[in-house]
């Protein structure tokens, strides 16, 4: 398996009980030269602002839960099928957030 990208995005910020908090949405994804197969791994989370605090993820049920794509791609299109996949995944996890749709 070989590292194709190992990506995060900050989509905004968000108020909760704990305070402040931006909504992040990351993508790690490998390529299985073998199968001609790319895996990429989608999350989202919430994580603190606060400086002085450790960062700490923040449960929301409203983010969409982990998810794994696999496509066969040939080997050229790995970097820009996995980034075509983050950008997907950003926008569903910004339309999830409903302060953050106009965004």
């Amino acid at each position: 398996m070989k590292k194709v990208i190992d990506t995060s995005e900050i989509i905004g910020t968000v108020d909760t009980p704990e305070g402040a908090c931006e909504v992040c949405a990351t993508a790690d994804a490998t390529y299985d030269d073998g199968e001609g197969r790319l895996v990429v791994h989608l999350e989202s989370f919430l994580r603190t602002t606060t400086l002085r605090a450790r960062e700490k993820h923040i449960p929301a049920t409203w983010l969409p839960t982990a998810e794994t794509i696999t496509e066969s791609v040939d080997p050229s299109e790995t970097r820009e099928a996995a980034r075509n996949i983050f950008h997907r995944w950003v926008r569903k996890v910004r339309q999830a957030a409903p302060s953050l749709h106009n965004a």
